[in-house]
């Protein structure tokens, strides 16, 4: 059997492969789990019992996720977008009838807590991804969206791509594009504003042959690129994007560290990484790498800021120390799931 970089359900770097049951090619599943961060229980539809999540489990719809304080979970759909949940988070699995127009929908009912999604558009479909309270609905096309439920209000985001959000009547759409959000309450006029995941932002742009991904403090979740066409984007509020040569990666900076930034070596030739970090609209510090990659290569540094605030949300990244670039050790324990398409049917290349 022949593996291909977009055929893999799940990819782990520099750990094993988690890949799906064969019942994903039997319609049953609509979704498989990754745990980032214990605690992370399964509820399925028909039962009552939660159940601890394992990587690699199916989800099928009417299936409920929970996390608990300091838990994280990844969820993947069988078109390739993913859903984060953040701790303390419960949502349930959804999924919306296919019509003649060939649409595809996912939905996810938010009880509680705050999710992070990526959407994928798929080629000759028009899919959507909602992410739903009992009174609104926030669907995209593709981008980076989140939501939030919590105390009656529901707060949506994009940092990519428009966002329609709609009350449970089907009127009163509000729109949003990159770097707004929207709070609601049922009754209340729905205005958006502008978008800040945190006070302060870490900024990689990457010019040559090699693509960025970032891993973030707490170890478990990642934003990035491990090829160009495999993105993953797991932090709350953070940017990916790019294409060529140029690539963009954006998480929010108000921790210490360690980051771990990780390059992945596209061609052969000379690159350069450019590290940023800003505080609300004033740079903080910057700092460049530059080095020759390779095809398949890897590389990676820490990135250990000082910062002034106990506060991630609001502390202001002041400084910060860089690690050489070393080729990347295979005793690393990171594990980065990414996004990728529905495996092959067996017998298919």
């Amino acid at each position: 059997m022949r593996w291909h970089r977009q055929s893999v359900m799940a990819m782990v770097l520099m750990a094993p492969l988690i890949v799906p049951s064969l019942a994903m090619a039997q319609g049953a599943v609509i979704a498989t789990l990754s745990v980032l961060a214990a605690p992370v229980e399964r509820i399925a539809g028909d039962a009552g019992a939660p159940q601890p999540g394992v990587s690699g489990m199916d989800l099928a719809e009417g299936d409920r996720i929970r996390t608990g304080e300091g838990g994280s979970a990844l969820i993947t759909f069988l078109n390739g977008s993913t859903v984060t949940l953040l701790s303390e988070s419960e949502v349930t699995v959804k999924q919306a009838p296919t019509g003649r127009a060939k649409t595809a929908g996912i939905r996810l009912l938010i009880h509680a807590g705050r999710v992070w999604a990526r959407v994928v558009q798929t080629a000759g479909s028009r899919s959507t991804l909602s992410l739903e309270s009992n009174d609104y609905a926030a669907t995209a096309h593709d981008g980076l969206i989140g939501a939030e439920q919590a105390a009656g209000t529901f707060v949506c985001w994009t940092r990519r791509g428009m966002l329609w959000l709609t009350d449970k009547s089907g009127q009163g759409d509000t729109v949003l594009v990159a770097g707004q959000r929207a709070r609601a309450r049922f009754g209340v006029p729905v205005a958006a504003e502008p978008f800040v995941a945190a006070s302060s932002a870490l900024e990689i742009r990457t010019t040559g042959p090699v693509v960025p991904l970032v891993r973030m403090p707490d170890g478990s979740s990642a934003a990035g690129f491990l090829a160009p066409d495999v993105e993953v984007n797991q932090v709350f509020g953070s940017l990916t994007e790019g294409k060529a040569q140029r690539w963009l990666v954006e998480v929010p900076g108000g921790h210490e560290g360690p980051y771990t930034l990780i390059l992945t070596g596209t061609a052969a030739g000379p690159f350069t990484a450019q590290i940023r970090a800003r505080y609300l609209s004033f740079t903080s510090y910057r700092q460049e790498l530059r080095g020759e990659a390779r095809p398949g290569e890897r590389l990676f540094t820490r990135i250990m800021q000082t910062v002034r605030g106990q506060d991630p949300q609001t502390a202001r990244a002041v400084e910060a120390s860089l690690d050489g670039l070393r080729g990347w050790d295979a005793s690393e324990p990171a594990a980065v799931v990414a996004f990728p398409e529905r495996a092959p049917r067996p017998g298919v290349n």
